[in-house]
């Protein structure tokens, strides 16, 4: 048996965000065979269920923070720390920037974000006449779409009741301010940041990535790490490339990712991850 981690966004997700059909059931025929097959997401664990039609797997959520069995029943958490959490949030409600807060039940915005991100962008189409305003715009509609995406009026309250955080996603087209996010965070005890997309940041606790919870999963599925595979294309699945018996990179996956990679499948337009799963186990 082996276990298999398969990545959502630019892996089985098309560049339309809609999961690859034939990724799709090449992970019920490699489940069929006898593999356990995980995806291995950023995004929440309920958000990829139902992107992927409530696939009866075990599914690592939230970049790692939390782990789930087949059942939906959690095996693990790691939230960001209560106190780091909330000056975090009260940092980036200081920064003037869309950002989004992952809970166990639900992603968290406050309301007036789609404003702010439509402010920047007719600040950056104006310096940039070439760029184009549609997918600039597209890639950030896809954080309204989320299953469980909530607006609240007061995030800090949230946090004030106790919610558990799993992660902080920061979404802004203002380099300047993505930089200096990243710096804020970057030499913080008990938080590090991650990105799987272009215009973001996420923050996360320092005993949470993708690489740890899949160590996590091998061990509780009794699963050697020379028998675990991973697919995916972008900086937060680095952790598990280098853990994984076997990697495969996307063919649109980002260099650093593809110099980690045992191989590179096809990419995430031409079905790469069922390229790879037939190529890999013979389907």
């Amino acid at each position: 048996m082996k276990l298999i981690a398969v990545d959502l966004d630019g892996t089985l997700l098309t560049s339309e965000s809609k999961p690859s059909t034939e990724g799709l059931d090449a992970i019920r025929q490699a489940a069929a065979k006898g593999h356990t097959v995980t995806l291995c997401t950023g995004r929440a664990s309920f958000d990829a269920k139902d992107l992927t039609g409530g696939l009866a797997i075990p599914i690592i959520g939230f970049n790692g923070a939390a782990v789930y069995d087949e059942r939906g029943q959690l095996l693990r958490e790691t939230p960001i720390a209560a106190a780091a959490a909330l000056d975090a949030v009260r940092y980036l409600l200081e920064q003037q920037v869309y950002f989004e807060i992952f809970c166990p039940e639900a992603i968290y915005s406050l309301y007036g974000g789609e404003r702010k991100l439509q402010a920047e962008l007719d600040v950056l189409a104006s310096a940039n006449p070439a760029a184009s305003r549609e997918r600039l715009w597209k890639s950030a509609q896809i954080q309204f779409v989320q299953f469980g995406f909530q607006q609240i009026e007061d995030p800090l309250q949230l946090l004030k009741r106790g919610a558990p955080v799993y992660k902080l996603l920061v979404f802004t087209y203002d380099e300047a301010k993505l930089d200096r996010i990243r710096k804020h965070f970057g030499g913080q005890r008990h938080l590090h940041t991650t990105s799987s997309a272009d215009h973001t940041v996420e923050i996360i606790s320092t005993e949470t990535d993708k690489g740890n919870a899949l160590r996590f999963m091998a061990e509780h599925l009794g699963v050697p790490m020379a028998d675990t595979v991973v697919i995916g294309d972008s900086y937060n699945d680095i952790s598990m490339f280098r853990v994984a018996g076997t990697s495969i990179a996307m063919g649109n996956a980002v260099d650093e990712i593809k110099q980690l990679s045992t191989m590179v499948t096809r990419d995430n337009n031409h079905h790469g991850v069922a390229y790879a799963l037939n190529h890999l186990l013979k389907l």
